[in-house]
């Protein structure tokens, strides 16, 4: 597992390599339409490629800078809404790797914490 990661570290940039040492959540892929608003009345209309319980990331070809407050909505499998505030804590802009954005969940409330936790823990499984 280590050699692995180790592998994995070598073909990411350093300040990927430090964010995902930083994850202390299981991650799952899933593609899921999220929805997400800027103060300024920007709306995206994108896809996740992944999720855990505390954050998310958006497929995006036009992330948002770093430190934007968003709000963000979609629907987990069985149609469960999750609607909440998040930060960009990074993006991606290199059209080489996956352009987009990792969003870290801000006030989640207790209920949708659950129904995110229950989802990755049904989808782990299969």
């Amino acid at each position: 597992m280590a050699k692995k990661f180790i592998q994995h570290q070598l073909r990411m940039k350093p300040s990927k390599v430090k964010a995902y040492e930083k994850r202390l959540d299981v991650r799952i892929p899933i593609q899921l339409k999220v929805d997400i608003e800027t103060d300024h009345q920007h709306y995206l209309f994108e896809y996740s490629t992944n999720l855990s319980q505390s954050g998310i990331f958006i497929h995006t070809e036009d992330p948002l800078d770093p430190g934007s407050i968003v709000q963000i909505h979609f629907a987990l499998p069985e149609g469960l809404d999750v609607r909440t505030l998040g930060e960009v804590i990074w993006a991606n802009f290199d059209d080489d790797e996956e352009p987009g954005m990792g969003i870290r969940f801000v006030g989640l409330n207790e209920k949708d914490k659950d129904k995110i936790l229950s989802a990755i823990k049904k989808l782990a499984i299969l």
